[in-house]
C-alpha cells in the first residue's frame, strides 16, 4: 500500500510540475535597439511592416512612459540596468569605461586581464568580471541548476557580455578588425563549429559588396529632412543615397565601415537565428534566453543624425528583420512557447547645429579646459600640486592621493571646485558625491544622481549640461549624457505567450523588466535588483 500511495504522489507531482512547466515559454527573447527613442516608433509607424514592429505591439503589451531612473545615462549601464534591473549604484557598471585611480587610465567596463579573446588576435580579454549584481539570466539559470541555456549576440562586446550576465552559456560579438563574431575564453575554450564556418563564409565581405539604397523612393521619406540636409557627417564624407559600400570601404582600415549601415542588424539577425537552430534553444521543458542587439541604428545616428533619411531607412530595414526574426523563431519554437520583449539601451539627442537653427539655445561645453581653469584655481587656494585628474565622461576626478598627501579636507575640495565650475555658461548643476554620500534622496535630480554613483569608480563631481548642450569630446551627432526625457525615456513592449494586448502609460522605470521576468518564470529576483513587477504583464 505504501508503495502504490508513494507512486501515486510521484505521478500526481509529476503531472503538476509538468503542467506549471507548460506555463511559462521554453524561450526568453529579449532584442535591444540602442539608441531608439521613444518617439522613434510613432515616427516610422506608416513605413512599418505589419510582422514587425507592428506585430509586437499590436498584439502585446505597450509600455508607453518607461524611463531610465539615473544621470548618467549611456549604452553600457543601459544594459546592464535592463539585465539587473538596478542602478548603476548597485550593478557598478557607470559607462563603457571609466578613470581607475589605481591603474592611472580609462578601464574598460568589460576588461578582464584573467581571460583572453576566443576567434580574434586582436581583441582583449573580455568578461561580465565588474559587473557587481546578478542578472534575471543567472537567476533562471540557478533556480534549475544550469539547465535553461542563455546565449546573447551583440556587435559591441559589453553589449553581449551584460546582455548575457555572469552565468551565460556565451555570448558573442563583432571583431571589426577580424571581420568576425568572436567570444571569450571565460565561457570557452574555442569556438563552436558552426560559429567558425558561420564565420568561413565571410558575410561581412558579401555585404561590403553591395549598395545601400533607399527602401523606398527618396521622396517618400517626409519624417525626415531633406537627404541634402547639410547636418551630416556622413560615410568618408558622403551623406546622400546612395552608398557604393564596395567604393567606400577602402576609406576604412577593416571591416568597421559594415556597422555604419543597415546591413549590420541583417548580419545581427542571421547570426542570432543560426545561433538558436544550433544549440538547439527553446527546444525542451527549460526555459532558455536569446538576447539579441542591434547597434546599427545608433552608429548611423552617430554619423546622420536623427533626422535623416539614413535613420529612416535603418528602422524600415530593421523592421523587416524583426519581422523576418519572429517568424523564424515562432516557427522553430511554436508560438505559443515564446516571450519577446523590446527595449532600448538608451534614448538620443537632436544634431545641436538643426537645433541652433531652429532657434533652440545649445551650446558646447569644453571639460579640458575647464579642468585647466579649476586646476589654476585650486592651485590659488591651496598651493601648488596636480589636484585634478581630468575629466572622464561627465564627471570631473579630483586626485584623491594629491589631496591626502597634502592633507586636505576632500569634501571641502569638492565643494570649492562645484562653486567654480557650475558659473561656467552651459551648467545648470554641479554635485559632489560628498553631497550623495550624506544622505538618501528620494527625489529629483539628487536621487538621479544617486542612482549613478558607484564608490570607488564614480568621479568627484557630476557635472549637469544645459538643455541643448554638449560636452566638446562628443564626436557623435546624436549620443550624449543628458538626463532629460530625450535620453530617458524608451519604448518597452513584452508579446508572445499569456501577454494581453494593452497600451499602458503609468510611468514605469527599465528596471522593472528584468524583475517582471522573474515573476513571469517564477524564479528569485537579481541580487540587487530595485524595479517593481509591471503588473499588466503578469495578469
Amino acid at each position: 500500500m505504501n508503495k502504490f500511495l508513494t507512486l501515486i504522489l510521484l505521478i500526481t507531482h509529476t503531472f503538476v510540475f509538468a503542467q506549471k512547466k507548460s506555463q511559462q515559454p521554453t524561450i526568453v527573447v529579449g532584442i535591444v535597439v540602442e539608441q531608439m527613442r521613444y518617439d522613434i516608433l510613432a515616427k516610422y509607424w506608416n513605413k512599418f511592416s505589419d510582422s514587425g514592429f507592428k506585430k509586437l505591439i499590436n498584439n502585446g503589451t505597450f509600455l508607453k512612459n518607461a524611463h531610465y531612473d539615473y544621470l548618467n545615462i549611456n549604452s553600457a549601464s543601459g544594459y546592464a540596468t535592463i539585465a539587473t534591473g538596478s542602478y548603476p549604484s548597485q550593478h557598478g557598471i557607470i559607462n563603457k569605461s571609466w578613470y581607475n585611480r589605481v591603474k592611472l587610465r580609462e578601464y574598460d567596463c568589460t576588461e578582464d586581464e584573467n581571460v583572453y579573446a576566443i576567434g580574434s588576435s586582436f581583441e582583449n580579454g573580455k568578461s561580465p568580471v565588474n559587473l557587481n549584481s546578478t542578472t534575471w539570466t543567472d537567476e533562471l539559470r540557478l533556480s534549475n541548476f544550469k539547465m535553461s541555456k542563455v546565449y546573447s549576440v551583440a556587435f559591441n562586446d559589453y553589449a553581449a557580455i551584460l546582455s548575457g550576465g555572469k552565468m551565460a552559456n556565451c555570448a558573442f560579438w563583432f571583431d571589426e578588425n577580424e571581420g568576425k563574431w568572436v567570444t571569450s575564453s571565460y565561457y570557452v575554450d574555442s569556438l563552436p563549429v558552426w560559429v567558425q564556418n558561420f564565420n568561413d563564409k565571410k558575410f561581412t565581405d558579401i555585404y561590403l559588396q553591395r549598395t545601400w539604397q533607399t527602401t523606398f523612393p527618396v521622396e517618400k521619406y517626409r519624417e525626415s529632412l531633406s537627404d541634402a540636409a547639410n547636418y551630416e557627417i556622413g560615410i568618408a564624407g558622403q551623406h546622400i543615397f546612395p552608398y557604393d559600400l564596395n567604393t567606400l570601404k577602402i576609406k576604412y582600415a577593416n571591416a568597421s565601415l559594415i556597422k555604419y549601415t543597415p546591413f549590420a542588424n541583417t548580419f545581427t539577425k542571421d547570426f542570432a537565428i543560426n545561433l538558436m537552430m544550433n544549440e538547439y534553444l527553446g527546444r525542451d521543458t527549460y526555459t532558455d534566453v536569446l538576447m539579441i542587439s542591434f547597434s546599427a541604428t545608433s552608429y548611423i545616428a552617430d554619423i546622420f543624425g536623427l533626422q535623416s533619411v539614413e535613420l529612416e531607412d535603418a528602422y524600415i530595414k530593421l523592421d523587416k528583420d524583426i519581422a523576418h526574426l519572429i517568424a523564424a523563431i515562432e516557427d522553430y519554437v511554436g508560438k505559443d512557447n515564446v516571450v519577446f520583449f523590446l527595449t532600448s539601451d538608451r534614448g538620443a539627442c537632436e544634431n545641436n547645429t538643426w537645433l541652433e537653427d531652429i532657434n533652440v539655445q545649445t551650446g558646447v561645453f569644453n571639460p579640458q579646459r575647464t579642468a585647466v581653469v579649476l586646476t589654476s584655481y585650486l592651485r590659488a587656494i591651496y598651493g601648488m600640486g596636480n589636484w585634478v585628474e581630468g575629466f572622464h565622461n561627465n564627471e570631473l576626478y579630483l586626485s584623491h592621493f594629491e589631496i591626502d598627501k597634502k592633507k586636505q579636507s576632500l569634501a571641502e575640495m569638492q565643494h570649492k571646485s562645484a562653486e567654480l565650475i557650475v558659473s561656467i555658461s552651459g551648467i545648470t548643476t554641479v554635485i559632489s558625491t560628498a553631497d550623495l554620500q550624506k544622505g538618501s534622496y528620494n527625489t529629483g535630480i539628487m536621487q538621479q544622481a544617486q542612482n549613478s554613483f558607484f564608490q570607488g569608480r564614480s568621479g568627484d563631481l557630476f557635472v549637469v549640461l544645459k538643455y541643448g548642450w554638449r560636452f566638446k569630446n562628443t564626436e557623435s551627432l546624436s549620443a550624449c549624457s543628458s538626463c532629460y526625457n530625450e535620453n530617458t525615456h524608451v519604448p518597452v513592449v513584452f508579446y508572445g505567450k499569456n501577454i494581453q494586448h494593452q497600451t499602458v502609460y503609468k510611468r514605469l522605470s527599465v528596471n522593472d523588466i528584468a524583475t517582471t521576468l522573474c515573476f513571469l518564470l517564477n524564479i528569485p529576483l537579481p541580487s540587487k535588483a530595485t524595479g517593481n513587477a509591471i503588473e499588466e504583464i503578469l495578469e
